[in-house]
């Protein structure tokens, strides 16, 4: 995921997690937000980015957001069943969801009313550690190891324990305590 503030949370509140990133995790699936000014890390996303906004926005005129939102579904079932990626062996969207996970919808409601908990699961974060030896997440900084600095670590947030787990290589470097609220 990209680092962007509708994904990761709130700027106000430090260890609090958005509404996507809960959804997500309530579904059993784990967050991994990448490197920050590292967009290429996420290069299917935006080069799907370019696609939407050359082949679809700007080819279009739209009288109101419901011409919007009609329009964008067959775009994006268009592009699903017949947009391939090098980066997928020249497969589409569609054949690489059939190769990999078998279909899986969210059968629940929606209601913006309710708060998702934060329940169980892990957030992951790739950085890289500069001289100054800080992790950096979204809101809040960590001293690492200097022995971790000019290189990529993998911060992992465990929701279950409340911990902050720092890896490299897959070895497990360091850990923090990482309270955050679980209810909003």
């Amino acid at each position: 995921m990209d680092n962007e503030l509708a994904f990761r949370g709130s700027n106000r509140y430090s260890r609090s997690f958005g509404s996507v990133v809960r959804f997500a995790l309530s579904q059993g699936v784990a967050p991994v937000f990448i490197p920050f000014k590292e967009p290429w890390r996420n290069g299917m996303i935006e080069k799907f980015n370019d696609t939407y906004d050359k082949r679809f926005f700007r080819t279009n005129t739209f009288s109101d957001m419901e011409a919007v939102s009609r329009e964008e579904k067959k775009f994006v079932a268009f592009h699903n069943s017949h947009h391939r990626y090098s980066s997928q062996d020249q497969k589409t969207p569609d054949q690489m969801t059939a190769l990999v996970l078998p279909a899986k919808y969210y059968t629940g409601n929606i209601h913006l009313e309710k708060r998702i908990p934060l329940e169980t699961g892990c957030i992951y974060f790739i950085r890289f550690i500069r001289s100054d030896a800080k992790l950096h997440l979204p809101n809040e900084s960590f001293q690492l190891d200097i022995a971790l600095k000019y290189s990529y670590v993998v911060a992992e947030i465990n929701v279950d324990n409340h911990c902050l787990v720092i890896r490299q290589n897959w070895e497990i470097r360091q850990i923090f305590p990482f309270q955050m609220p679980v209810d909003w």
